[in-house]
């Protein structure tokens, strides 16, 4: 795990090994700009939130600027994973420097980022900066509005919207936040269009800029936006006298398990996770000392379903303005969407699905969805992980949704007006309907292009090729990590025996929250090395001869076969808990002759992603 020493309001580091950041005075390499709100709302924020904003603004400055590890999936995402060390000034010493406030910060962000976070907070000696420092083009007009919501110009965001201020007759104030000119670009267009429509006094838009300054983003993955974008939301919705403010997100995405074999931790985003928001407004409601809250109401939708309510709203044809594509800088005039990105794809399955695809052509993509050649890079894998993911929901019974898809488990309880069972249920719904979308979207289009799919018309590497025969398409991998994530998809349909190091606890844990620990826990830690270092090379797990192990456990070798047996004897229930097919050797492996060694088909994961599932 990569360590990052992140000192804030300082024109440079104190030592080599450190980076200096700041949003004002010499050195500044940090803005935070909030344009278009009314001068009384400046006149409202208190000091407590302008400390915020600035704590947002660094957290996710350094989140871009802090590069992860490596691309391959080695070491199960622990190379990915970073610990970052903030020292921060602030105005209110007292209030951050509380043990709950900094574990509360800590546990919410690891959780968003699957980094590992702690803080320095102290007294600011610099002169304060006039209140309005991070303000510009204040206005007069009056911005009272029913929400405060926070707006990125995507489907989601902007089906939301319309919801609130065209179906339900809301006025809104979207907040939306810009890493550039292009993004800030689509936000405007949409807001002017909805103006012209006829919703001028229902729509306030304020857009709000943070963004290194000549400092170059080593770091795409952006996973504590949601963090930045939920405080900008607090501060407009404080600043406007609300305790709410609401994010627009449809629940599968919201939820999103890692629907490639690759996204691992911090790969697989948690922005608007229902436990990321529960989080941050136990966060907010202790530091203001006032409940806050944040709603989606989008949470129980998919893509298709949010992607109606476009639609439904009459605003159809607006739909080809949104954009929901993660790689701006290889958009054109004509081709804002890249096709390959994550988001790209489950966009276009939701317009697909929602039979509005007239509205958005085909063109506006790179790359086609369905027929286009993707044998680039990552473009086939992840449009079959998606795909393949999605075909597994369709196929699993409710009573082993959960045990299939513990990913889904962490936000069962996070949910206030549902108690588990409830989540659960309605998740396993909420999936289904998302796993039917994806399968009417593949089906149409086998049987729009029967005809060159029988004549191999289209590209052996096109989604749909690869849908209607497997086995027709080889890809040559262009390096080892391609041979790793495709033999993670392959083995997406075959249980797993899954574990996680709890380094702290000098424990193992399993997907049922069965541990071992003491004697068994120090019997697998000693085999740990080898797994880690193998699968990090590629290589075959090496065996520990039995004499070696013995020493180094500090034992004979019948204790330490005492001891194996043991270990096998308590996790025998995670066959029926796990409904994974156990046997001696299925946690640890021994051969004769050659010793012992980790089980080489366990997949090890981190302890973020390693949620128990509630009793039935």
């Amino acid at each position: 795990m990569k360590q990052f020493d992140i000192e804030c309001g300082v024109a440079a580091p104190s030592h080599a090994d450190a980076i200096a950041m700041n949003v004002h005075g010499p050195g500044k390499n940090v803005n935070l700009r909030v344009d278009y709100i009314t001068r009384t709302m400046v006149g409202n924020v208190p000091d407590l939130l302008i400390d915020l904003l600035e704590v947002a603004a660094y957290v996710y400055c350094a989140d871009q600027r802090l590069k992860r590890g490596s691309l391959q999936l080695t070491n199960f995402g622990e190379s990915w994973r970073r610990s970052l060390r903030f020292s921060i000034p602030v105005r209110l010493p007292e209030v951050w420097q509380q043990d709950r406030i900094q574990s509360m910060l800590a546990d919410t962000l690891g959780f968003l980022s699957d980094d590992s976070y702690s803080f320095e907070f102290r007294k600011a000696t610099d002169p304060f900066q006039p209140r309005d420092v991070y303000f510009h083009d204040l206005i007069d007009a009056s911005q009272d509005c029913d929400e405060v919501s926070m707006f990125s110009g995507g489907v989601d965001s902007f089906a939301g919207g319309l919801q609130d201020v065209v179906l339900d007759k809301r006025s809104v104030c979207l907040v939306g936040h810009s890493s550039s000119t292009k993004v800030q670009s689509i936000q405007q267009t949409l807001v002017d269009a909805l103006k012209e429509r006829g919703h001028e006094r229902r729509i306030s838009y304020i857009p709000v800029w943070v963004t290194n300054e000549n400092v170059n983003a080593n770091e795409y993955t952006q996973r504590t936006r949601s963090f930045l974008f939920a405080c900008l939301g607090l501060v407009i919705a404080r600043m406007s006298g609300k305790d709410r403010f609401t994010f627009y997100e449809n629940g599968v995405v919201s939820i999103n398990p890692p629907v490639a074999g690759d996204v691992v931790g911090g790969r697989a985003t948690r922005t608007t996770h229902p436990r990321v928001f529960r989080g941050l407004e136990e966060l907010f409601s202790t530091l203001l000392d006032r409940p806050i809250s944040i709603r989606n109401p989008l949470q129980w939708l998919t893509k298709r379903e949010v992607t109606l309510k476009i639609k439904e709203a009459g605003m159809a044809d607006l739909l080809a303005l949104t954009n929901s594509c993660t790689r701006p800088r290889s958009w054109t005039t004509k081709q804002k969407h890249c096709g390959a990105c994550s988001q790209c794809i489950d966009r276009r399955f939701g317009v697909m699905a929602a039979d509005m695809a007239s509205f958005e052509p085909a063109e506006n993509y790179k790359i086609d969805l369905l027929t286009a050649d993707r044998s680039a890079k990552d473009d086939l894998r992840m449009a079959v992980s998606y795909v393949t993911f999605f075909k597994k929901v369709g196929s699993t019974p409710k009573e082993r949704f959960l045990v299939e898809f513990p990913e889904v488990v962490s936000a069962l309880d996070s949910f206030n007006d549902l108690s588990a069972a409830e989540a659960g249920n309605g998740l396993y719904d909420l999936f289904q309907r998302q796993a039917a979308a994806v399968e009417s979207v593949i089906t149409a289009g086998l049987q729009e292009h029967s005809r060159a799919l029988f004549r191999n018309e289209l590209p052996p590497a096109s989604l749909l090729a690869v849908c209607f025969s497997r086995s027709s398409i080889e890809v040559a991998p262009p390096s080892d990590y391609d041979k790793q994530a495709k033999a993670f998809i392959d083995r997406l349909s075959v249980p797993v025996l899954e574990f996680a190091i709890d380094k702290d606890g000098k424990v193992v844990v399993f997907r049922d929250g069965t541990t071992l620990s003491g004697a068994n826990f120090r019997l697998a830690e000693e085999l740990l090395a080898n797994f880690r270092d193998a699968k990090a090379a590629g290589q075959a797990v090496p065996f520990l001869a039995p004499a070696d192990l013995a020493v180094r456990l500090g034992i004979s070798e019948q204790s330490m076969r005492q001891q194996l047996t043991r270990l096998r004897t308590a996790i025998e229930p995670l066959s029926v808990s796990l409904g994974v097919v156990l046997d001696q050797n299925s946690f640890i492996e021994n051969k004769e002759r050659a010793g012992y060694r980790l089980n080489p088909n366990l997949r090890e994961l981190s302890l973020a992603d390693m949620r128990e599932p509630p009793a039935p």
